[in-house]
């Protein structure tokens, strides 16, 4: 008797988690559904299609568009680019002033995030698949920051981050054209030590440890599903695998304003290079990048391993 107690007590328990966590990812989903502005429209190999590009058909590379905002406009912008079987992760450090044209559109991505086709205008001006698109707040970041222990370092010792320090270094977007090198470097630092975190805390964990804040800060076009198949396809990756790479450019004046002048050419070589499936390159001339001004490349020399990164 006392061991079918046992197992009845056993068998109830996991029932109510079982049920608890049921409640809890179908809030989430439900919560996930919230559409960027409307930005998700037709798919966006039917558009490459009818320009005359043409993608693999079979792709183990997944792109996120993931953008940081301060007062709803972009402060930090990357792609978030996955190869599921190498299990590697390049990003690509977008600045918000880096100026495109794209279906119409000239400007800057921090302008084109006004638009309610954001996500396909960033996806037109690369000529990179985006397969899910999410942005938050720098506050949201910092708290990420926080609960995940990101570490940076003072006096050369290391430190847990604090919610408000991620969130004014995250804010912090103009560094790049204003040419701010130690703004760059510091959050480049950050960023580099919180996906550290998540490497050895697991996909899985981290997933689970943010879902608060993924559910209810999150302006996504992606499904929990989505999210959980994402943080799936990050199972197994190390930080030595982890790339972090500035878009290649330079801070100009242009029509009346500072920006970040992306390079086409070495903005080119650096998509074919990491961001493309096998065998697949887009010269110069394909991407949405203007060719505004010649000179040197800032920050050329940073590092990009992750590992390196917070070394």
């Amino acid at each position: 008797m006392k061991n079918q107690s046992l197992r009845f007590k056993i068998f109830v328990s996991c029932t109510v988690a079982a049920a608890i966590t049921l409640a809890i990812l179908s809030a989430a989903e439900r919560a996930a559904k919230i559409k960027l502005g409307g930005r998700n429209i037709s798919p966006d190999y039917v558009r490459f299609m009818s320009y005359g590009y043409e993608f693999e058909t079979v792709s183990t590379k997944k792109n996120y568009l993931i953008t940081v905002t301060d007062g709803g406009k972009p402060a930090r912008i990357h792609i978030f680019t996955v190869d599921c079987d190498k299990k590697t992760l390049d990003i690509l450090e977008l600045p918000p002033d880096s100026y495109i044209f794209a279906d119409g559109f000239i400007g800057t991505l921090s302008e084109a995030f006004e638009t309610s086709v954001y996500r396909q205008l960033v996806s037109a001006a690369l000529c990179l698949r985006i397969d899910g698109a999410a942005s938050f707040d720098a506050k949201t970041f910092g708290d990420c920051a926080e609960l995940l222990k990101a570490e940076t370092e003072s006096k050369n010792k290391k430190r847990e981050v604090k919610s408000v320090y991620g969130e004014r270094i995250s804010k912090k977007g103009g560094s790049y054209s204003s040419g701010d090198e130690d703004c760059v470097l510091e959050y480049r630092r950050l960023l580099a030590s919180m996906l550290e975190k998540i490497c050895e805390k697991g996909a899985v964990e981290s997933f689970s440890l943010l879902l608060n804040l993924i559910v209810n800060r999150v302006d996504t076009n992606m499904t929990i599903e989505d999210i959980a198949e994402a943080a799936d396809g990050a199972v197994g990756i190390k930080p030595e695998n982890i790339f972090i790479r500035l878009a290649c450019g330079r801070p100009a004046d242009f029509s009346g304003k500072r920006i970040w002048a992306l390079d086409p050419e070495k903005t080119a070589e650096l998509l074919n290079l990491h961001f493309r499936v096998k065998d697949t390159e887009y010269p110069a001339e394909s991407l949405g990048i203007p060719d505004i001004s010649a000179g040197k490349i800032f920050y050329k020399n940073l590092p990009e391993r992750a590992a390196d990164i917070i070394d």
